[in-house]
């Protein structure tokens, strides 16, 4: 079997459960959306927002005219916390991608085939690449067919809906690209989910502190989170900052 295919089996376990959990928190999350939309709890929502200075609800992703009761707008706020999941995924698959060889002792064996350092390589970052895209496809269907359910006649969510997935695929690619820069300069004993985590979490509050301090906006340019926001390609139709784009 190739290297491809050996690290693709052994990473569809963790794909499912992953698709799983992330499945389910969004299905519970859109079954409150008729309540937000109809019990007139958008509105209470939205009050208390707008008392909340405007810096503070930057950085959680919001604007003081994000319309809980408008169905892209409800979904681009959740999918803000799946595009944190999503994230600290990608970065557990990169970062994991060489040091669980080097802790596991397979390594040896692996130099020991007929394949060279880059083929192994090569091989683990198309597998990963291919479960972060397949991890993706997963959400992406399950988004596509809640809003197919929860849309009012002739509402149009799809364009946008994929403009959405489109950033958040690219800020995950670059999660993953950095954990698995990270995976050959980090030591054997290394855990991939600690790295992921804490990894995430810090690029994160640097993007939160760049929001609320004018001073620190170039922080942003540090957190691969806030670029590709789904709030904030939303709100700018469909489209990411250019600043970004070139970064």
């Amino acid at each position: 079997m190739s290297i491809y295919g050996f690290e693709t089996r052994r990473l569809l376990k963790g794909l499912l459960t992953w698709s799983a959990v992330v499945t389910l928190l969004l299905v519970l999350f859109m079954a409150f959306f008729p309540s937000m939309a109809e019990s007139g709890l958008a509105d209470l929502t939205k009050e208390k927002l707008d008392a909340l200075p405007p810096a503070l609800l930057e950085a959680f992703g919001l604007t003081v005219t994000t319309d809980f009761s408008d169905l892209l707008q409800y979904y681009a706020y959740i999918a803000q916390y799946i595009l944190m999941a999503a994230a600290i995924y990608a970065l557990i698959l990169g970062t994991s991608a060489l040091i669980k060889e080097e802790s596991e002792g397979t390594i040896e064996f692996l130099y020991a085939r007929p394949v060279t350092r880059l083929e192994i390589a090569t091989g683990k970052l198309v597998s990963i690449v291919t479960i972060l895209w397949a991890f993706n496809l997963i959400i992406f269907v399950a988004s596509v067919l809640l809003l197919h359910a929860f849309r009012d006649p002739g509402y149009e969510y799809l364009p946008l809906t994929l403009a959405m997935f489109s950033g958040m695929l690219a800020g995950q690619m670059v999660f993953l690209a950095i954990g698995f820069a990270l995976s050959a300069m980090l030591p054997r004993d290394s855990n991939p989910v600690t790295i992921g985590l804490g990894l995430f979490f810090v690029t994160y509050l640097l993007g939160a502190i760049a929001a609320i301090n004018e001073k620190l906006r170039w922080l942003k340019y540090f957190s691969p989170f806030h670029y590709v926001q789904p709030t904030s390609v939303l709100a700018n139709d469909g489209t990411i900052e250019r600043v970004y784009l070139h970064i």
